[in-house]
């Protein structure tokens, strides 16, 4: 059995800076090239608000990756945006400092990565246990 996917590696980044919806999509094209990853199709985009005024203002993107996948979600109204990477293959978040640079964007916070297991043992009271009401949480 391949351990391709056995493991994923997650981290997240707040962006400072201001965009145009068209300047955050190219923004995300240079972060997956920058951290060496390969798209898997177009990215999902919603854009907010909504069409009855719920949500922010800015949009969400999930980009699928062949590595797993990557979302930004930007907030206009702070000046901002918080961008997710998951992926099956170990990546060097310091990659995202020239696209950053690029777009003028500054980096206010880098999360240290994660490492999630298929493998792990279950976590009592977690989901998957059988003791585990979500009614009764």
């Amino acid at each position: 059995m391949t351990e391709f996917g056995r493991r994923i590696y997650t981290q997240n980044v707040v962006l400072r800076g201001s965009l145009s919806e068209v300047q955050w999509r190219y923004f995300l094209v240079r972060a997956v090239q920058a951290l060496g990853m390969t798209p898997a199709g177009a990215p999902a985009v919603w854009r907010y608000p909504t069409e009855d005024g719920k949500g922010g203002n800015g949009m969400t993107a999930c980009q699928p990756l062949t590595e797993s996948f990557i979302v930004l979600d930007t907030w206009d109204q702070h000046d901002g945006a918080y961008l997710h990477i998951s992926s099956c293959q170990k990546f060097d978040i310091t990659g995202l400092i020239a696209p950053a640079r690029e777009f003028s964007l500054g980096v206010d916070f880098m999360g240290r990565c994660e490492t999630l297991s298929l493998d792990a043992p279950m976590h009592e009271g977690a989901p998957s246990d059988p003791r585990f009401d979500p009614v009764e949480g």
